[in-house]
């Protein structure tokens, strides 16, 4: 059995008054995973701890099977990243950065990188800080898949970005994962790009972990249900209720809702699968972080 590509126990950071953690993860090859949260929840600090970039307080990450230091090059080879923020890059050329980064990847593509230029409209000479805020993330972007590295690390890769590149973007991580060996670990707030392409979906809040989630069997396992009545405190699953005629209900346990309903002589007027922007919307609230929910 092969190591996961990312293993994190008992993970923790602090800054002043905010705590990320403690995190475990683990990730296994060939699958997508989206880290979902609003800003300040700490993906960024993960993914800066993931490249050791920062330094965690407490707990342990295995990239690979191996560790920070001792294995630093050999597991930076294997990532390609496109951070929160690109610094450093000010006077170099997107063509200059291209002869740079490959240096250190024997992976390196040079003709999709030349592909990926072209396609994002990116003027190989002109230098970074001359782009616009959403150019430099495409470049950033572009750097990051040519290493044709086995795991892309991608915060926010999106923001900033038109609708037009936002789908090439989308297409393009969908085709670096499609032979089923490769792994991206997505930090995103856009619900398109969770539904379009997570296999699984982490959740931060105020800097803690609220599950690990496959996508299908979340949205599988939430409904909506429409009732003749209020219902009552025991009945079990119910997340939501809004008032109307019929009353609306949020399920997480769409099953077993629906079970005691009948039981108490409820009508169950039509039931729907909930959207996963709503799903999402539930999970991240603060009290149901705070119960620990799911």
């Amino acid at each position: 059995m092969s190591d996961p590509v990312i293993s994190v126990e008992g993970l923790t950071k602090s800054y002043g008054d905010f705590t990320l953690g403690p995190v475990d993860l683990r990730i296994e090859p060939g699958y997508v995973v989206a880290v979902v949260g609003p800003n300040g929840s700490g993906k960024s600090t993960l993914f800066r701890m993931l490249m050791n970039l920062v330094r965690p307080d407490a707990g342990e990450i295995r990239l690979f099977g191996m560790r920070y230091p001792e294995s630093e090059v050999e597991i930076k080879r294997k990532i390609g990243y496109v951070p929160e923020r690109s610094v450093g890059h000010g006077e170099m050329t997107a063509a200059g950065l291209g002869s740079f980064v490959a240096r250190w990847y024997d992976t390196w593509e040079p003709a999709l990188y030349r592909d990926l230029l072209g396609r994002f409209g990116i003027e190989p000479h002109k230098r970074f800080r001359e782009l616009s805020k959403g150019t430099q993330r495409r470049l950033s972007f572009a750097l990051a898949l040519a290493t044709n590295a086995e795991l892309l690390l991608l915060d926010e890769p999106t923001e900033g970005v038109d609708p037009f590149a936002r789908r090439e973007m989308l297409e393009d991580i969908s085709r670096f994962v499609g032979d089923g060996e490769r792994t991206v670990l997505l930090a995103t707030h856009v619900i398109e790009e969770v539904r379009r392409l997570a296999d699984y979906v982490v959740f931060l809040v105020d800097g803690e972990t609220l599950g690990l989630y496959e996508k299908d069997a979340l949205l599988e396992s939430w409904r909506t249900l429409w009732v003749d009545r209020p219902p009552g405190d025991s009945v079990p699953g119910i997340v939501e209720v809004e008032e109307g005629t019929p009353v609306r209900i949020v399920s997480d346990s769409p099953a077993e809702t629906a079970y005691v309903l009948r039981e108490l002589g409820t009508t169950i007027v039509r039931t729907a699968p909930l959207d996963l922007e709503e799903i999402l919307r539930h999970l991240m609230r603060p009290s149901k972080a705070a119960d620990g929910a799911r």
